[in-house]
């Protein structure tokens, strides 16, 4: 029979002022690339291409006055303003004829002509511009694309006991391995996201073919700045209203912080949850500390003392967490699957003692046979 399995008094309290005089704090971080598996730019900007593609194609135009003085020889259209700058401008005048006939050397040319340098048209532009410049920069993120799920943890905690003061600083980092299962799928996933960008790239390349974006390049036009001005075509076109709703994804994906939300979520859902194991493990950390011991016989005794507490701080948070998580256990589950853990080790010891039995008997017969054979 054995003894009867007792909490050492001191251990105890030892425990119960750790436990009051904890403070503790948990930092985590996360740096899982979901914004780069989720692809959701490559399924907005798949299903802008097609309005701006109509409006690229029946850009809007307006009429503006050029006025220049040249050469009557080169002068193509005169109209009323132009015979007034002459009077207002004599040395324009070459020659007074006797009949009063006016010979000018130059004049004042004035031409309407149609442009597609107008603010809805240097939205586009700039918009264009911002696509071919995104699609360069995800291109070469998928070139070199590995799965990155790295996690790091960080805890500190300060407590007593009866006779000391105690504190902790802990650092868990994690890194993912290659796995070769998901890197084939996620070269899968890879190589369509590529054929779509193909099908977007030829939009784009197509309308720098067009005649609107040849002309703003040509006019070294300056891309327009945010926030986007509301003028009836942008605001009534629903054509530029999903050209717009681009513009605007585009900038806050930008700008947005690239983090796993919904995980720190998750994890700020279930922190008190997770720092008391933290916090538990604290007390088990300290309690090998205070076991270290250079006689063997009182370093046994303090952590069978340790042990008796933790078994029993460990069954009531294990309780803890499958009630919390959903998981009905009554006290006869509980009790079985203690007692079929018990009847595993007890069953280890056994074999590992025969084994022990059987290697010392094989090593002893080997012995008497050589010597039997040298006598």
């Amino acid at each position: 029979m054995g003894s009867a399995l007792k909490v050492n008094k001191e251990v105890k309290e030892a425990h119960q002022k750790f436990v009051k005089k904890l403070n503790s704090e948990v930092e985590y971080r996360s740096l899982f690339q979901s914004d780069l598996l989720v692809f959701d730019w490559v399924d907005e900007m798949e299903f802008a291409c097609p309005f701006i593609d109509i409006i690229v194609r029946n850009p809007k135009l307006t009429l503006i006055q050029e006025k220049e003085v040249v050469k009557v020889e080169r002068a193509k259209r005169v109209n009323v303003e132009s015979v007034k700058n002459l009077a207002k401008n004599t040395q324009y005048i070459n020659k007074i004829h006797e009949d009063n006939f006016v010979e000018p050397k130059k004049i004042l040319e004035v031409r309407n002509e149609e442009t597609f340098n107008i603010y809805e048209n240097r939205f586009l532009y700039t918009l264009i511009e911002d696509m071919s410049r995104f699609i360069r920069e995800k291109e070469k993120i998928l070139d070199n694309l590995d799965i990155v799920d790295n996690k790091r943890m960080e805890y500190k905690g300060k407590s007593e006991t009866t006779t000391e003061k105690v504190d902790i600083s802990l650092v868990i980092s994690s890194e993912s391995l290659p796995n070769k299962k998901m890197d084939k799928k996620l070269a899968q996933e890879i190589k369509q996201v590529k054929e779509r960008l193909k099908r977007i790239k030829d939009y784009v390349s197509s309308w720098y073919h067009s005649e609107m974006m040849k002309q703003l390049i040509r006019e070294h036009v300056k891309p327009i700045k945010p926030p986007l001005k509301k003028t009836n075509i942008t605001l009534k076109n629903p054509n530029f209203r999903i050209a717009a709703r681009l513009w605007d994804y585009i900038r806050v994906y930008d700008t947005e912080p690239k983090e796993n939300a919904k995980e720190n979520k998750v994890l700020e859902d279930s922190i008190d949850l997770l720092k008391g194991f933290l916090d538990h493990s604290f007390f088990i950390d300290y309690s090998v500390l205070s076991s270290m011991n250079s006689k063997k016989l009182v370093q046994k005794k303090q952590m069978t003392d340790y042990v008796l507490l933790i078994l029993t701080e460990e069954v009531q948070k294990m309780v803890d967490l499958l009630i919390r998580s959903g998981i009905s256990i009554s006290e006869e589950d509980l009790l079985a699957l203690i007692a079929k853990e018990i009847r595993n080790n007890k069953k280890t010891k056994v074999i590992g003692s025969d084994d022990v039995k059987k290697k010392f008997q094989t090593a002893m017969d080997d012995y008497l046979e050589r010597i039997q054979k040298n006598l």
